[in-house]
Protein backbone atom coordinates (compact mmCIF):
# COMPACT_ATOMS: atom_id res chain seq x y z
CA UNK A 1 0.00 0.00 0.00
CA UNK A 2 1.40 3.42 -0.70
CA UNK A 3 1.41 6.55 1.27
CA UNK A 4 -0.47 9.36 -0.30
CA UNK A 5 1.51 12.30 -1.51
CA UNK A 6 1.84 15.24 0.67
CA UNK A 7 2.34 18.25 -1.25
CA UNK A 8 4.90 20.60 -0.31
CA UNK A 9 4.24 24.23 -0.10
CA UNK A 10 5.24 27.32 0.81
CA UNK A 11 4.14 27.33 3.90
CA UNK A 12 5.97 24.38 4.96
CA UNK A 13 9.01 25.45 4.41
CA UNK A 14 11.26 28.13 6.46
CA UNK A 15 13.19 31.07 4.61
CA UNK A 16 16.66 28.95 4.18
CA UNK A 17 14.62 26.22 3.43
CA UNK A 18 12.69 28.03 0.64
CA UNK A 19 16.47 29.72 -0.39
CA UNK A 20 17.46 25.48 -0.34
CA UNK A 21 14.87 24.89 -2.38
CA UNK A 22 15.43 27.52 -4.96
CA UNK A 23 19.09 26.82 -5.22
CA UNK A 24 18.26 22.88 -5.98
CA UNK A 25 15.90 23.48 -8.04
CA UNK A 26 16.66 26.39 -10.46
CA UNK A 27 18.33 24.52 -13.29
CA UNK A 28 15.52 21.47 -13.40
CA UNK A 29 13.18 21.56 -15.93
CA UNK A 30 9.57 20.43 -15.06
CA UNK A 31 7.39 17.61 -15.98
CA UNK A 32 5.27 17.60 -18.80
CA UNK A 33 1.30 18.94 -17.36
CA UNK A 34 3.20 18.82 -13.46
CA UNK A 35 2.44 21.76 -11.31
CA UNK A 36 5.11 23.90 -10.33
CA UNK A 37 6.10 24.16 -6.44
CA UNK A 38 5.14 27.66 -5.07
CA UNK A 39 8.25 28.48 -4.24
CA UNK A 40 9.48 27.99 -7.32
CA UNK A 41 8.01 31.34 -8.72
CA UNK A 42 10.56 33.14 -6.73
CA UNK A 43 13.78 32.85 -8.70
CA UNK A 44 16.89 33.65 -6.83
CA UNK A 45 20.28 32.80 -7.50
CA UNK A 46 21.58 33.11 -4.17
CA UNK A 47 23.22 29.83 -2.76
CA UNK A 48 22.26 28.31 0.08
CA UNK A 49 23.64 28.81 3.27
CA UNK A 50 26.39 26.78 4.47
CA UNK A 51 26.06 24.25 7.43
CA UNK A 52 28.51 25.77 10.46
CA UNK A 53 29.50 21.73 10.97
CA UNK A 54 30.26 20.24 7.79
CA UNK A 55 29.43 16.44 8.08
CA UNK A 56 32.70 14.47 8.81
CA UNK A 57 31.74 12.09 6.07
CA UNK A 58 31.98 14.23 3.20
CA UNK A 59 35.54 14.49 1.46
CA UNK A 60 36.35 17.10 -0.33
CA UNK A 61 38.61 14.47 -2.78
CA UNK A 62 37.30 11.33 -3.97
CA UNK A 63 38.67 8.06 -2.59
CA UNK A 64 40.43 5.73 -4.46
CA UNK A 65 38.61 2.10 -3.51
CA UNK A 66 41.34 -0.48 -4.99
CA UNK A 67 39.51 -3.71 -5.60
CA UNK A 68 40.12 -6.33 -3.11
CA UNK A 69 41.55 -9.61 -4.24
CA UNK A 70 39.29 -12.41 -4.36
CA UNK A 71 39.92 -14.99 -1.21
CA UNK A 72 40.89 -18.14 -2.50
CA UNK A 73 38.92 -21.06 -3.15
CA UNK A 74 38.20 -23.94 -0.74
CA UNK A 75 37.09 -26.76 -2.08
CA UNK A 76 33.32 -26.96 -1.20
CA UNK A 77 33.43 -23.68 0.28
CA UNK A 78 30.04 -21.54 -0.32
CA UNK A 79 30.84 -18.17 0.20
CA UNK A 80 29.50 -15.24 -1.65
CA UNK A 81 26.43 -17.12 -2.97
CA UNK A 82 22.87 -17.35 -1.77
CA UNK A 83 21.58 -20.60 0.43
CA UNK A 84 19.43 -22.13 -2.48
CA UNK A 85 22.23 -21.75 -4.59
CA UNK A 86 24.62 -23.21 -3.15
CA UNK A 87 22.26 -25.86 -1.96
CA UNK A 88 21.76 -26.84 -5.58
CA UNK A 89 25.30 -26.03 -6.70
CA UNK A 90 26.50 -29.09 -4.15
CA UNK A 91 23.98 -31.39 -4.67
CA UNK A 92 24.47 -31.53 -8.69
CA UNK A 93 21.48 -30.26 -9.37
CA UNK A 94 22.27 -27.18 -11.43
CA UNK A 95 22.23 -27.55 -15.34
CA UNK A 96 26.15 -28.26 -16.48
CA UNK A 97 26.94 -25.86 -19.08
CA UNK A 98 30.36 -27.75 -19.88
CA UNK A 99 32.57 -30.28 -19.73
CA UNK A 100 36.39 -30.92 -19.53
CA UNK A 101 38.36 -34.19 -19.49
CA UNK A 102 42.31 -33.96 -18.82
CA UNK A 103 42.44 -37.46 -18.38
CA UNK A 104 46.08 -38.40 -20.79
CA UNK A 105 47.50 -34.73 -20.91
CA UNK A 106 50.73 -33.67 -19.09
CA UNK A 107 50.76 -31.02 -16.25
CA UNK A 108 51.48 -28.44 -18.52
CA UNK A 109 48.98 -29.60 -21.02
CA UNK A 110 46.16 -29.81 -18.49
CA UNK A 111 47.22 -26.44 -17.22
CA UNK A 112 46.56 -24.65 -20.91
CA UNK A 113 44.03 -26.77 -21.40
CA UNK A 114 41.90 -26.01 -18.12
CA UNK A 115 42.81 -21.89 -19.11
CA UNK A 116 41.56 -22.32 -22.35
CA UNK A 117 38.50 -23.68 -21.58
CA UNK A 118 37.67 -21.73 -18.23
CA UNK A 119 37.97 -18.51 -20.02
CA UNK A 120 35.92 -19.85 -23.25
CA UNK A 121 33.29 -20.93 -20.86
CA UNK A 122 33.23 -17.97 -18.78
CA UNK A 123 33.23 -15.95 -22.86
CA UNK A 124 29.75 -17.38 -23.83
CA UNK A 125 28.40 -17.22 -20.30
CA UNK A 126 28.54 -21.14 -19.10
CA UNK A 127 27.45 -20.63 -15.02
CA UNK A 128 28.27 -24.19 -13.91
CA UNK A 129 30.96 -26.99 -15.49
CA UNK A 130 32.73 -30.02 -14.89
CA UNK A 131 36.66 -30.80 -14.55
CA UNK A 132 37.21 -33.78 -15.09
CA UNK A 133 40.99 -34.67 -13.60
CA UNK A 134 40.87 -38.64 -12.79
CA UNK A 135 40.91 -39.94 -9.46
CA UNK A 136 44.26 -40.52 -8.96
CA UNK A 137 45.49 -43.80 -9.75
CA UNK A 138 48.57 -42.74 -11.81
CA UNK A 139 51.06 -40.65 -11.38
CA UNK A 140 49.93 -37.89 -14.04
CA UNK A 141 46.55 -38.04 -13.01
CA UNK A 142 47.20 -37.78 -9.70
CA UNK A 143 49.14 -34.67 -9.90
CA UNK A 144 46.62 -32.98 -12.45
CA UNK A 145 43.92 -33.88 -9.47
CA UNK A 146 45.80 -32.50 -7.04
CA UNK A 147 47.02 -29.16 -9.01
CA UNK A 148 44.03 -28.22 -10.09
CA UNK A 149 42.36 -26.41 -7.41
CA UNK A 150 45.79 -24.28 -7.13
CA UNK A 151 45.40 -23.84 -11.23
CA UNK A 152 41.61 -22.37 -10.38
CA UNK A 153 42.97 -20.29 -7.49
CA UNK A 154 45.57 -18.23 -9.83
CA UNK A 155 45.07 -15.05 -12.14
CA UNK A 156 43.02 -14.93 -14.42
CA UNK A 157 40.81 -17.88 -13.45
CA UNK A 158 40.16 -17.17 -9.87
CA UNK A 159 38.15 -13.84 -10.83
CA UNK A 160 35.88 -15.55 -12.82
CA UNK A 161 34.86 -18.94 -9.95
CA UNK A 162 32.33 -18.20 -7.27
CA UNK A 163 33.11 -21.92 -5.71
CA UNK A 164 34.59 -25.50 -6.54
CA UNK A 165 33.18 -28.39 -5.28
CA UNK A 166 33.57 -32.28 -5.88
CA UNK A 167 31.04 -33.89 -8.33
CA UNK A 168 27.77 -36.00 -7.59
CA UNK A 169 28.84 -39.47 -8.96
CA UNK A 170 26.78 -39.13 -12.39
CA UNK A 171 29.53 -36.60 -13.40
CA UNK A 172 32.86 -38.22 -12.12
CA UNK A 173 32.33 -38.28 -8.39
CA UNK A 174 35.79 -37.93 -6.76
CA UNK A 175 37.80 -37.88 -10.34
CA UNK A 176 35.89 -34.65 -10.88
CA UNK A 177 34.71 -30.87 -9.85
CA UNK A 178 31.84 -28.64 -10.66
CA UNK A 179 33.35 -24.91 -10.65
CA UNK A 180 30.81 -22.55 -10.73
CA UNK A 181 31.45 -19.39 -12.64
CA UNK A 182 30.80 -15.83 -12.03
CA UNK A 183 27.82 -13.96 -14.67
CA UNK A 184 29.31 -12.39 -17.00
CA UNK A 185 28.59 -8.85 -16.64
CA UNK A 186 27.53 -6.85 -19.85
Amino acid sequence: MSRPRRDLNSRDLNSEDLKVWRFVTRNVNPLHDMPRHPAEDQTSDDPPPRAHNPPALVSDSPKQVAPRAPQPLALGSMVDMDRRTAQRFKRGEMVVDGRIDLHGLSLDQAHGALTAFMRGAYARGARCVVVVTGKGKGDSVGKIRKETPHWLNQAPLRSMIVAVTEARTGHGGAGALYVLLKRKRS
